[in-house]
């Protein structure tokens, strides 16, 4: 690695608090450079006088001072682990994996605590929520706030997804929480924290379910019947209908899109956006400019703002002063109200499946393959940055045409 890194725990006397006290930082030493990093965590606060930090450094402490000595000893411990796993030592790499003051490496509910730190920094709230839940569920089936990584083994994971499914959860669901655990698996893995040679997921291990064969897309007689379907005036039934079908016309774009629009991203015949989705994973996203159509022009004028200054939300869900964490409590709220009440018109209307605010992508995208369009191009529109994930929204429309080709084979 170089040059030796060293570590201490020390009273940092440059900050002071409220009470007069200093905090205990932990110190890195590195090329003659130090870093001074927290160790407080949910349990303990690390702060102290002088006179009570030299009697927790003392060489015999007594009391509640040798329980404290002992817990440094412990973050040291973790600290240096992280070191040796380093192949050349940074302190930005560090600080990364360091992460909350005394983060158990093996503990794999310290590694998804992180992750879902990142993703909710970065604005990546679809994430954020997958892996909260998916740590969630975890905790619930092990019933701790520790777990080893070495305790999910393959034949753990088969277990773990019988007791979810007992639980009620669907496979789709499943499927979303095993490969929150599997990418968190190969960030452990990728640190150093476990050993390459124990991966429970792959070739000869747990393999996720897979809920690719469900059918979300909509015919067009049926999408039909949700645009013709008539409600009160400015219901809240009309309002779902109507944010459904802006949906599905705006190239299926979803709610956290959709809400976030402002009248700068229209101009006489377009609207032009970039999904919040794609835009911090690649530096060249390309926008989606979708056709400005009469629908969505009567949309926009019966629900939008007054209003059309151009940093002006077009529709009124959020305002300029909310933080990231209102407008995610806004936006999930919205499309709980918007799928029950899309559920209830599906019903009256007569369509059997379950119609949400994601069908409306679903049925986009099918719509324009059954017409012939070209995977790219409805791959380009639904703003996708690979074929392969477009061709996951046609799985439904590729199993009713086998049907429909099979026909053709006794047609005599």
């Amino acid at each position: 690695m170089g040059a030796k890194v060293t570590t201490a725990i020390v009273l940092y006397k440059a900050q002071t608090k409220k009470n007069g006290k200093h905090p205990a930082k932990l110190r890195v030493t590195y090329n003659r450079k130090q870093m001074y990093y927290s160790i407080d965590n949910k349990e303990r606060v690390y702060e102290f006088t002088l006179d009570e930090f030299n009697k927790v450094i003392a060489p015999k402490p007594r009391g509640v001072f040798k329980d404290i000595k002992l817990e440094f000893s412990l973050i040291e411990d973790k600290a240096k682990k992280i070191i040796t796993s380093m192949d050349s030592f940074s302190f930005r790499q560090f600080k990364t994996r360091f992460g909350i003051a005394g983060g158990d490496l093996t503990n794999i509910l310290y590694y998804f605590e992180r992750r879902i730190t990142e993703y909710g920094d970065n604005d990546q709230w679809c994430s954020w929520a997958q892996f909260t839940t998916a740590m969630r569920t975890l905790k619930r089936y092990f019933g701790s706030n520790q777990v080893d990584f070495r305790e999910l083994s393959a034949h753990e994971l088969e277990k773990y997804e019988q007791w979810m499914t007992s639980q009620g959860l669907s496979m789709s669901s499943i499927g979303s929480y095993m490969a929150a655990t599997r990418t968190i698996f190969k960030i452990a893995q990728r640190e150093g924290a476990i050993s390459k040679d124990f991966y429970p997921f792959g070739e000869g291990g747990y393999k996720l379910p897979s809920g690719q064969n469900i059918k979300r897309a909509l015919k067009m007689s049926e999408i039909e019947k949700i645009y013709k379907y008539e409600c009160e005036a400015f219901s809240p039934r009309e309002e779902a209908k109507d944010l459904w079908l802006f949906s599905y016309l705006l190239n299926g774009a979803n709610m956290n899109d959709i809400i976030r629009l402002k009248y700068k991203n229209i101009n006489d015949e377009f609207i032009t956006f970039i999904r919040r989705k794609t835009r911090r994973k690649s530096k060249s996203t390309k926008p989606i400019s979708v056709a400005l159509t009469d629908d969505l022009k009567r949309l926009i004028d019966k629900w939008g703002n007054k209003d059309r200054s151009s940093e002006n939300y077009i529709f009124r869900f959020l305002n300029e002063e909310m933080t990231e964490k209102q407008i995610r409590r806004c936006l999930d709220r919205l499309i709980k109200r918007t799928n029950d009440q899309m559920k209830k018109i599906a019903k009256e209307v007569g369509i059997e499946k379950t119609v949400t605010t994601y069908t409306a992508r679903h049925s986009f995208s099918t719509v324009l393959k059954r017409s012939g369009v070209s995977t790219e191009f409805i791959g380009e529109s639904l703003g996708h940055n690979n074929l392969r994930t477009t061709e996951l929204y046609l799985d439904s429309f590729e199993d009713e045409t086998k049907k429909e080709v099979a026909k053709h084979l006794t047609a005599f």
